[in-house]
């Protein structure tokens, strides 16, 4: 058996921005999507999930089948320019796990599908005997994103831990000990590409300037100490934005946690490309985090109990 691991991952800071060259600053969390290969019992491709909702599908060795788990493959191979995998790997039975990212049906918007590709990817070099290489890994997301985004999320599962990420570079870095967070998830799953299209048709008819001033205030964030008034800057130039390009970041959900946030004396802010999935408390006050999160709980929120990941991508052997 073969099995490999990637965590998940939330943008601190440096949504948009990252893609205007800014930096950002991802966080790897112990949520884990596990890729396990056994060997195939009847010399055929075997495929099967837990997690996204997928039955499980089989092929022949010069095939692969109709599943969401085979769509990495397919993007991995493509990259290769291998037409089918029986050219560098015998046939297999892979299932993926991606429970962890799940809440029931919704998908919680942790990163699951650059950690689902890193898992496989690292698999499949194992299993054909090539090196894998991170600018590799991040080319072959891309790909499998319609050519889009700015790599952050893949740099981040691959290196674990804190990272600044700036035109393709990841570099460590950390979060100064007096400052606390904790993650919510507001109850609504959202998509990255559309957000990501959206940003881009806005960007070419629109004024950059709010842009802008949210590349700078990323750009302080990493110049500075990290320190939670350099995030309340971030947070500003983040909700000025996405009113001028009406990304929808700032949803209902979000606007509510936020006033639950700033009653308990903590700064809050959406995560990522927007329209829902989570969004992050910090504080110099585990108390009024806890506050925080027992408001947000008794208002319906899921409050999710998470930790940095410092590891990264791993592979093992059983």
């Amino acid at each position: 058996m073969t099995q490999t691991s990637a965590p998940g991952k939330i943008v601190l800071w440096g949504e948009y921005a990252v893609l205007a060259g800014a930096p950002a600053g991802v966080l790897a969390l112990n949520t884990s999507a596990n890729v396990t290969a056994r060997p195939s019992p009847d010399n055929r491709w075997h495929f099967s999930s837990a997690g996204f909702k997928a039955n499980p599908a089989s092929c022949k060795p010069e095939e692969l089948p109709e599943h969401p788990a085979a769509g990495f493959v397919k993007a991995i191979l493509e990259h290769w320019a291998v037409t089918a995998l029986h050219q560098c790997a015998n046939p297999m039975s892979i299932h993926t796990d991606t429970s962890a990212f799940f809440t029931g049906s919704q998908k919680l918007g942790l990163g699951s599908s650059a950690a689902v590709c890193t898992a496989m990817y690292l698999l499949l070099c194992e299993l054909t005997g090539r090196e894998a290489m991170q600018t590799e890994a991040m080319a072959i997301h891309k790909h499998w994103q319609g050519g889009k985004g700015s790599g952050l999320d893949i740099a981040s599962v691959w290196h674990g831990g804190l990272i600044h990420f700036q035109d393709g570079v990841a570099t460590r870095a950390t979060l100064p000990a007096d400052v606390h967070w904790q993650v919510i998830f507001s109850g609504r799953s959202a998509g990255t590409k559309d957000h990501i299209a959206s940003f881009d048709a806005w960007r070419k008819k629109s004024s950059t300037r709010p842009l802008d001033d949210l590349v700078k205030a990323s750009t302080d964030l990493y110049s500075g100490s990290l320190s939670l008034a350099d995030l309340a800057r971030y947070c500003e130039a983040l909700k000025a934005f996405d009113e001028a390009a009406n990304l929808n970041i700032f949803t209902q959900a979000h606007t509510r946690l936020g006033t639950l946030a700033a009653a308990a004396g903590v700064l809050y802010k959406p995560c990522g490309a927007g329209g829902g999935d989570i969004g992050i408390g910090f504080s110099d006050d585990p108390s009024a985090l806890a506050v925080f999160q027992r408001k947000a709980a008794d208002d319906g929120f899921l409050t999710l109990d998470l930790e940095m990941d410092p590891h990264g991508a791993a592979l093992k052997h059983g």
